[in-house]
């Protein structure tokens, strides 16, 4: 999750809250995600993952949305209660995603599938650590005359923190697209395969 790179400047540089409170705080979206993810799973073999993985893209963008709102007044429970939104659509969105991969895939390539699936992960959290980090320090830099992310004002950091969550609300929002896409082409493709089957069995 790269946007938790941000968490240390916001929390430490507007809010002040000490290390231990930091780290805690910062362990929601993953707690959540991942207290999620087995009934994500269950939800995804019961009504598909083409059901569910939406879903959770739907609830992150809604948590971005909802986070990209936080002040240097946000309280606890207000940095839980919008995370708790995103953490939820992470849990969601993960266990169909990677099922809907793996189920893509024949049996004898599964060890393949499973490594591009890693790489791809690793590759993506990669990427966007450096893509959100550049969009925050891009930021910080236009609202407080080119200064440091670590000696800018607070006031900086709050609208850098604002702007770099909805500009992760809007390339989720490219993500739903795309997830919708597929899944119309899906099917699409499978209409024309029962399609073909039916024709050729009317045929023989």
């Amino acid at each position: 999750m790269p946007s938790l790179t941000l968490w240390g400047f916001f929390l430490e540089g507007v809010k002040h809250y000490p290390t231990v409170k930091v780290g805690l705080l910062l362990a929601v979206s993953p707690v959540l995600s991942g207290l999620i993810a087995p009934l994500a799973g269950t939800l995804s073999d019961r009504f598909g993952a083409r059901l569910i993985s939406p879903i959770g893209l739907g609830l992150m963008i809604g948590g971005c949305i909802g986070i990209s709102t936080f002040d240097a007044q946000i309280t606890e429970l207000g940095y839980v209660s919008r995370y708790f939104i995103y953490g939820i659509g992470l849990g969601l969105f993960q266990s169909p995603n990677n099922s809907t991969v793996m189920g893509a895939v024949p049996r004898e390539r599964l060890g393949i599938a499973s490594g591009l699936l890693s790489l791809s992960r690793t590759s993506g959290n990669t990427v966007g650590v450096s893509l959100i980090g550049a969009v925050f320090g891009a930021l910080i830099a236009s609202m407080s005359a080119g200064a440091d992310v670590s000696v800018a004002p607070p006031d900086a950091i709050v609208a850098g923190f604002q702007g770099t969550f909805r500009f992760a609300a809007l390339i989720l929002c490219g993500a739903a697209v795309a997830s919708v896409l597929r899944i119309g082409g899906r099917k699409g493709a499978g209409g024309r395969e029962q399609g073909y089957k039916w024709t050729r069995g009317q045929g023989e």
